[in-house]
């Protein structure tokens, strides 16, 4: 009975072994050793990405575990994330790459709070072989999604940057791996962006539409899609954009839930645009205001949004910079498009009836006192007066006298008519006073 008990026990150390050694060759790696086998000579190397972009896709990177052992091991990769107080469940996204097929696996992670940062922890899913004297890459993407597709979040975020920690853990967790294989890596987070270029300082209501570039920025290395590049403005304005054949298409204005009354969206490339890691894209936009637009509706401003709801606009993550002011002003008054006519120097204004001039009333006194003092007498028929240019040219100026031209000419005609008036009007005035005399004689 006692040697059946020590057989039996030496079974029980046997079986053991036996598994041992079935998964040495089957894996190529140890799946259990003694305690004096705890220590592992392994390595990690981690290659993170420069930058991820908030609201952007997930970037491709590496991390490597080299055995320069004698020992094969099998191993998990534990990965955190770390990041400022404000994140949310779906702020950080983890992926690896199913060696067997190709296809990228989404790795759960859970969220929870430490003090004034938030971390998210993951542990990528199946063993990872090491064998002796060899390396493994580990290919994983993470990114910074900030919620999930057409359901961007709109308050909190990341950054300016994620801390990103990665540890090699043994398969069972009575075999640790000592001493401990750790790293530590910062990968920046930015965002996506677009800016105003080349604004004029103002516009006229009703005239020409003025031109300017809105400028669309990715400094990551993350991918954008769902993307509205959009430019908010008076919505009664029109805006044009210049697609890559030189056209220009005019852009509908998309009303701001709840704000009926001001300014409307326009959607520079469309509601569910694109852009690529590292790239700036560059928009030709025109606007013009219709007249009676006032001068205080010039304001532009600029936004991209990320996740947009499929119901509702502008409601997602979003990202805006600063904009400018346009001046409107109103469309000067037309000139009129026929002139008054030039007055000559050849033709003397006429006198004003308010304020004759002295020559005139001089001449309606002489004229009024010849009336009164000359009998009333048939008077010959008339013969109408030669044009001034042609009694110039029938009568010469006397020799040693000028002729007078222009409007000098006609004051001196005016002037020696009316001596000739006066002095008519004298012999008249002498020779009736000389017949009263010479009858009062008789």
């Amino acid at each position: 009975m006692l040697q059946t008990n020590r057989a039996l026990r030496r079974a029980r150390r046997v079986v053991p072994a036996a598994v041992l050694t079935a998964g040495l060759l089957a894996g190529g790696a140890v799946t259990a050793a003694p305690a004096s086998a705890g220590t592992a000579p392994l390595t990690l190397t981690v290659q993170p990405p420069s930058s991820i972009g908030a609201a952007g896709g997930p970037v491709e990177f590496t991390e490597t575990i080299a055995n320069p052992g004698g020992t094969g091991w099998a191993v998990v990769l534990q990965l955190t994330a770390e990041t400022a107080s404000g994140a949310g469940p779906d702020f950080i996204g983890i992926e690896t790459r199913n060696e067997l097929n190709g296809r990228w696996e989404v790795v759960p992670v859970t969220l929870h709070h430490e003090q004034d940062k938030d971390v998210f922890s993951a542990e990528v899913i199946g063993k990872i072989m090491v064998p002796a004297g060899e390396k493994t890459d580990v290919h994983l993407r993470i990114g910074a999604p900030l919620g999930k597709p057409h359901a961007g979040a709109t308050n909190g975020g990341v950054g300016p940057a994620v801390t990103l920690r990665s540890e090699v853990k043994g398969w069972w967790q009575d075999l640790p791996v000592e001493p401990a294989v750790r790293d530590t890596s910062t990968i920046e987070v930015g965002a996506v962006s677009n800016e105003l270029a080349g604004v004029p300082a103002g516009a006229v209501a009703g005239g020409a539409p003025v031109e300017f570039d809105v400028l669309l920025r990715n400094p990551t290395r993350s991918a954008y899609t769902n993307l509205g590049n959009v430019l908010f403005a008076d919505r009664h304005a029109k805006v044009e954009v210049r697609r890559a054949d030189g056209t220009w298409a005019a852009l509908p204005a998309v009303d701001v839930p709840d704000e009926a009354a001001g300014p409307a969206g326009f959607y520079l490339d469309g509601r569910d645009s694109s852009l690529a890691p590292a790239t700036t894209r560059t928009e030709r936009v025109r606007i013009s205001y219709p007249a009676g637009t006032p001068g205080t509706a010039g304001e532009l401003r600029p936004c991209v949004f990320v996740n947009e709801t499929e119901k509702e606009a502008f409601r997602g993550t979003t990202f805006c910079s600063q904009g400018a002011t346009v001046a409107i002003t109103e469309a000067a008054a037309p000139k009129p498009t026929t002139p008054a006519p030039a007055r000559t120097s050849a033709t003397p204004a006429p006198p004003s009836a308010a304020a004759p001039s002295v020559p005139a009333a001089r001449a309606a006194a002489a004229t009024s006192a010849a009336a009164a003092a000359v009998p009333v007498t048939s008077a010959p028929p008339s013969t109408p007066a030669p044009a001034p240019a042609a009694a110039a040219a029938a009568d010469p100026a006397p020799a040693g006298r000028l002729a007078v031209t222009g409007s000098d000419g006609g004051r001196t005609g005016l002037l020696a008519g009316l001596a000739v008036l006066l002095i008519g009007v004298g012999v008249a005035a002498f020779a009736v006073v000389r017949r009263r005399r010479t009858g009062a004689a008789g």
